[in-house]
């Protein structure tokens, strides 16, 4: 299936900036969503999926059709400003998009159990399934912030922006076992924290 997103980069790139527009139109929520989770913090996403909309702007030329898809470009570019922000806030936490030595290269299958639904605007988890919708989604919300940077990203790549593995992979610049890795090890993680919050409820 064509993407239609590569299609209006390849139009900019021919002169077409109105093309620019739908993109932002397009791709401004999903943005915003990834950006507000990552960080944890709803007031910076706005701005910060301005700046990936700017520095993608900036970058139209140098676009490659083709060498990768559109989501793993703009990801990309998010999750660096992403990182910046973090780094620029002095928090202690940081992103890990690096390789390790301590996570194979083969790493193990993911586990396919899904803990997040995919759906931006609706997360369920079987876990929290007796709690209340908003209750739940902060809970949800909640956790994932509690994560560390290199398994929050790569997790939300992947059960929130519905990212494949090989997207992740190569959006976080990683090899695909360590991908693979940090996703089956965040979503033990998050089950574990869930599980505790629901104990305690």
């Amino acid at each position: 299936m064509p993407d239609l997103d590569d299609e209006l980069m390849q139009q900019c790139q021919q002169g077409n900036m109105e093309a620019f527009d739908l993109i932002v139109r397009r791709n401004r929520v999903p943005l915003v969503n990834f950006i507000a989770r990552l960080l944890g913090d709803p007031n910076s996403a706005e701005d910060l999926a301005q700046e990936t909309f700017v520095r993608m702007f900036k970058a139209i030329k140098r676009y490659k059709s083709g060498a990768a898809k559109f989501s793993t470009w703009m990801y990309h570019i998010a999750s660096n400003l992403c990182k910046n922000e973090l780094r620029n806030r002095g928090r202690r936490g940081r992103f890990f998009v690096d390789n390790v030595t301590t996570e194979s290269s083969s790493g193990p299958e993911p586990i396919e159990e899904d803990l997040i639904a995919t759906a931006p605007a609706h997360v369920s988890l079987q876990p929290v399934n007796q709690l209340e919708q908003k209750e739940r989604e902060h809970a949800v919300q909640s956790a994932i912030s509690e994560l560390p940077e290199r398994y929050r990203l790569p997790l939300i790549l992947r059960d929130l922006q519905e990212l494949s593995y090989e997207e992740i992979s190569e959006t976080l610049t990683l090899p695909l076992g360590t991908t693979k890795s940090r996703i089956n090890r965040a979503r033990l993680m998050l089950k574990d924290k869930l599980r505790s919050f629901v104990e305690s409820s």
